[in-house]
């Protein structure tokens, strides 16, 4: 009796953390076409994917399960190069063919489930670590490779620069290594990330 209360308030917990953040890319996917009324935002479809620009978009997303669209910042398309664009959005769309959130969320709702058992958790990391990498072939198979590393530099924030140069000692060591190809190094691929966000927090300075 006392187990099936403790599963319970865990299923609930978790299915009420779930929903929530369902809620919240539901928010941030309607945002653009609220603020295109205004003219601030601008869509076109990719490859049969809407795809929208908006100030809500910190980085480039997929959102939606049966019907993804693509999420990218306003101003990206001025800040990228016509390469490291189309590598990004090459990547983007990768996800939203193979459904990715629709697989995330399966796993998502098996975690309200079997939430106490530790071996469901361990999938987590390596599904989104190879739906990465799977996703990443699409870039290079059409030799954007380089270019999406350029524009992951341009991307960054200065604050996740800690978080990406720890990362780079494995997972994302890796992927930066299948990206950059044998015409460069993941030293030389985290460094340029680095010194990007470097003068990111410079030319901030500056102003």
């Amino acid at each position: 009796m006392v187990l099936s209360v403790i599963w319970i308030d865990g299923a609930f917990f978790m299915l009420m953390r779930l929903m929530s953040r369902l809620r919240r890319e539901r928010c941030q996917a309607q945002a653009p076409a609220r603020l295109s009324d205004r003219g601030a935002t601008s869509h076109f479809v990719a490859d049969g994917v809407r795809v929208s620009f908006g100030e809500g978009h910190p980085s480039p997303a997929v959102r939606g399960v049966l019907y993804p669209r693509i999420l990218l910042p306003a101003g990206i398309d001025r800040l990228l190069n016509q390469r490291e664009f189309h590598a990004v959005l090459i990547q983007e769309l990768a996800h939203a063919k193979r459904h990715d959130n629709l697989i995330c969320l399966l796993y998502e709702v098996s975690l309200c489930a079997l939430w106490f058992h530790p071996l469901i958790w361990l999938p987590g990391a390596r599904i989104a670590h190879y739906r990465e990498l799977s996703c990443d072939e699409s870039v290079i198979r059409r030799a954007h490779g380089q270019a999406l590393v350029s524009a992951l530099a341009k991307l960054a924030v200065p604050e996740q620069v800690g978080f990406l140069e720890a990362t780079a000692s494995s997972h994302f060591r890796y992927r930066l290594a299948r990206l950059a190809g044998p015409a460069q190094t993941t030293h030389r691929a985290a460094k340029m990330l680095s010194s990007t966000s470097t003068r990111k927090e410079h030319h901030g300075k500056e102003d």
